[in-house]
């Protein structure tokens, strides 16, 4: 895989799972737009660690029309193209549904759905421009299942950036555009465990780790990987099962 100057979008990218795709894709030598909302300190520890890279913090509240159409300017004034964009923003929300208020329901939906919806539209011109591009949104293991129990918003949350995805796959093909999901089980830094002993509901025995995604993303990310598209690659060392 050679990401060598190829200007990708990666969305979160201050903060946990998103911090840890920003160096890796940096160490691959991707031109790398980082866009966050609030967390600039992660943002300048990046860049700090890859004085050398050609890296962007972008700040964007990706829930708002306008501030996506901005930071789609940003990014023009440095390229007339996009080789990938990764929707890694999101949150979590766990209640019954009888304990979660209409506000913190919409804001699920508005965090993890909403946003994916907003940046893949708007970026959608300079992706095409690529003639060789990718979108990656990310997902969970149990967003395929029917129904959950306390997490239910993240969950139809989760479940619509599938179905999303998945129609972009099919409208985008011509663009030359494949979309993927990446669905990551529990990580070692999860908000929530089932249980602190990862072998109590884990088949593999332990939590994910960060560069448990990095061959995923290699196979996606691979300039011949084109054809790949409408994938939901679920990573939890069998946990969804």
């Amino acid at each position: 895989m050679d990401l060598k100057n190829k200007p990708i979008l990666l969305t979160a990218a201050g903060t946990r799972t998103g911090a840890s795709i920003a160096r890796f894709l940096l160490a691959q030598g991707a031109e790398l737009y980082l866009s966050y909302y609030s967390n600039s300190q992660g943002i300048e520890e990046i860049l700090r660690e890859f004085p050398n890279a050609k890296a962007w913090g972008l700040q964007a509240d990706l829930t708002d029309p306008d501030s996506v159409t901005a930071l789609v300017a940003q990014v023009k004034e440095k390229t007339d193209h996009l080789y990938g964009l990764i929707n890694v923003v999101g949150d979590y929300h766990e209640a019954k549904v009888l304990d979660t208020s209409y506000d913190e329901f919409k804001k699920v939906i508005t965090n993890n759905l909403d946003s994916v919806f907003l940046t893949c539209k708007a970026f959608h011109p300079l992706l095409k421009s690529s003639g060789n591009a990718r979108i990656i949104n990310f997902s969970y293991a149990w967003a395929e299942k029917a129904g959950a129990a306390k997490p239910f918003a993240y969950h139809i949350s989760k479940m619509g950036v599938l179905s999303l995805s998945k129609t972009m796959a099919r409208e985008w093909g011509g663009d030359n555009i494949s979309v993927n999901i990446i669905s990551p089980g529990t990580l070692e830094n999860s908000i929530v465990k089932e249980s602190e002993n990862a072998a109590d509901y884990i088949p593999q025995g332990r939590f994910g780790r960060y560069q448990d995604l990095h061959p995923t993303l290699k196979l996606i990310l691979d300039p011949e990987s084109l054809y790949l598209s409408g994938t939901n690659f679920i990573l939890s060392g069998g946990y969804n099962l």
